[in-house]
């Protein structure tokens, strides 16, 4: 296995349903051929999005994978789940003709290119602030129009004092923009018309709201105080969508709903799931190119995107058709009659696995506190009538009533998990663990987990994950101490630990600090990440505890070594 595995994140599996931390199903694959041969069984004990099934399908094994998570059976499922690509486009067309029917000319709109109507393709949103010193109301995407879209220096329109967005008293959102194909084909935007005012405002009388699926998200949650949801009043799940778009994607579900077969119905609903951050609220805009939606938190941002349901379901229903294509493909003749399977179960109790069964673990474990599924999942959840249990969830809180103890229970969750997976796996099979974080402290909980469910040898192999792009928030690496990189532990089961495969951790993280270091291959692609991984897998190889070796004290050691970090990629460069 190699020492550096670079999978990126822009295939078509990947693409077909958004899920936090999801592992590419070709950073799976090799571990699967590397320690399985066809026909075994692979099981993964926090599935998440079900792309160790997935993985599994594609190289003939079979797959039991498992998770507490609602909403990742969901997506393991849809994925799963095959449909003939015929039928799939038949059938979302013939919805489509229907609800477009009978909902459809909420999008209509009057293109004043050529004086006709037509259906938008999406409408820009703005939040509207109050100004501090003259009262007066300011709409935020004007304010940016006027500045040459430069978010710095803003101006009151009315006053012409400075304006910062930070604390400013939010009034409300409105719309600024409508987008839409002109003449030649082309995007075009335009100011709204009398006829998009119109639409917007009979969406807006509706009762929509009172159908629409929605929850509450208590105030214990965790996102509750980290996305500031009260301070905004998106403390439930339909806030976060405009009356128009809630109609339309009402409509389509109970459509959805209607189909007879099961198949296909399961394929409509996870595309649908798919779209619905981007058919919410939570797409952002950008004057260059959408920013997507923030799938690890509740952010609306003061300009967004509303766009068109239809086209949005369109196309991803066109990446799904291609993702079950790629799954495939990659089988080619090689067809077997293997079985995936997602169940519900917690990762401490595999009560469904027998001993000595499984000849592979591999799992995504979550990041210790820096996502919370539970909590996010609500927004998709509400769909499903399904919710994930947030009080079993293998997390560390830093927010509330459960904060002290949460480390603990963390490292209990993790160490029955790893307990279950030596029991049922065979003598000689393997754990792989993909892992991630920036502080020795949680890298020690999942090493002293490992140990005390009785991985006492050394790993066999560790690898350094690179999954290509980073996220917003990972491309300030080495400034605000971000790792974008992550590891994948191997461990193996041997039936009777000796003291020749046994070794005990020892304290000598700074020699393996500065030895690392010191022994830098530079080039232009190394980053503050890759060193930092890199002193991890040599202090695990070694056997030394990790507790105190934290990302932000490496690159400061980095910077007294003559090396520089780029804030934007962090990147090294020599001085």
């Amino acid at each position: 296995m190699q020492d550096i595995l670079k999978v990126g994140r822009s295939d078509s599996i990947y693409n077909g349903h958004s899920y936090l931390t999801k592992v590419p199903v070709m950073a799976i694959v090799p571990f699967i051929e590397e320690y399985t041969q066809p026909n075994d069984t692979v099981i993964d004990i926090f599935a998440g999005s079900g792309m160790t099934a997935v993985a599994a399908k594609m190289t003939g094994r079979n797959a039991i994978v498992s998770d507490i998570s609602r909403l990742g059976k969901h997506i393991g499922t849809g994925y799963l789940s095959s449909v003939r690509p015929e039928e799939f486009e038949a059938e979302i067309h013939r919805i489509f003709d229907e609800s477009k029917a009978a909902v459809g000319h909420y999008y209509h709109t009057f293109r004043e290119e050529d004086e006709t109507q037509v259906s938008l393709g999406k409408t820009i949103w703005s939040f509207v602030y109050e100004c501090e010193h003259c009262q007066q109301e300011l709409n935020y995407y004007h304010a940016l129009q006027a500045n040459n879209w430069d978010s710095k220096n803003l101006k009151c329109l009315s006053c012409k004092h400075p304006f910062v967005k930070k604390g400013a008293k939010f009034l409300r959102d409105e719309p600024v923009v409508v987008s839409m194909k002109g003449v030649k084909g082309k995007l075009i935007e335009q100011n709204l018309t009398h006829i998009d005012h119109e639409k917007i405002a009979n969406a807006e009388i509706s009762d929509i709201f009172e159908h629409f699926p929605s929850v509450d998200i208590p105030e214990d949650r965790e996102m509750y105080k980290r996305s500031a949801l009260k301070k905004w009043n998106l403390t439930s799940t339909h806030k976060f969508f405009s009356h128009r778009n809630a109609i339309v994607l009402y409509d389509l579900w109970q459509r959805f709903e209607l189909v007879k077969d099961e198949s296909l119905k399961q394929k409509l609903k996870f595309a649908f799931t798919a779209i619905l951050p981007r058919a919410s609220k939570r797409y952002q805009w950008s004057k260059k190119s959408p920013l997507n939606a923030a799938i690890q938190n509740y952010y609306i941002a003061p300009v967004f995107y509303e766009w068109n349901v239809y086209a949005l379901i369109e196309r991803k229903v066109n990446a799904l058709i291609k993702a079950d294509r790629q799954i495939t493909d990659y089988l080619g003749k090689n067809i077997t009659n293997t079985q995936q399977q997602y169940i519900t179960a917690s990762a401490d109790n595999l009560a469904h696995l027998r001993d000595n069964s499984v000849n592979l673990v591999f799992t995504d474990p979550p990041f210790g506190s820096n996502i919370f599924y539970a909590d996010m999942n609500l927004f998709h959840e509400v769909w499903l009538g399904e919710y994930t249990d947030n009080t079993s969830e293998a997390v560390m809180r830093t927010t509330g009533k459960n904060k002290v103890k949460s480390k603990e229970n963390y490292q209990n969750i993790l160490t029955g998990a790893f307990r279950e997976v030596r029991r049922v796996l065979k003598d000689n099979g393997h754990l792989s663990v993909v892992f991630g974080n920036s502080q020795g402290s949680i890298w020690a909980v999942v090493q002293q987990a490992l140990r005390d469910a009785g991985f006492t040898s050394k790993p066999v192999n560790i690898t350094i994950l690179d999954k290509g792009q980073r996220s917003v928030k990972g491309l300030n690496s080495g400034t605000e101490k971000v790792v974008t990189l992550d590891l994948i532990v191997t461990v193996q089961k041997v039936a009777e630990e000796s003291s020749d495969t046994t070794f005990e951790l020892r304290n000598d993280s700074l020699g393996i600090i500065e030895s690392t270091i010191d022994n830098i291959t530079f080039n232009e692609e190394i980053t503050a990440s890759h060193i930092y991984l890199d002193i991890l897998r040599n202090a695990m190889y070694e056997g030394v505890t990790i507790a105190e070796i934290n990302l932000g004290d490496i690159t400061q050691i980095i910077h007294s070594k003559g090396y520089k970090i780029d804030p934007d990629t962090g990147k090294l460069t020599q001085e």
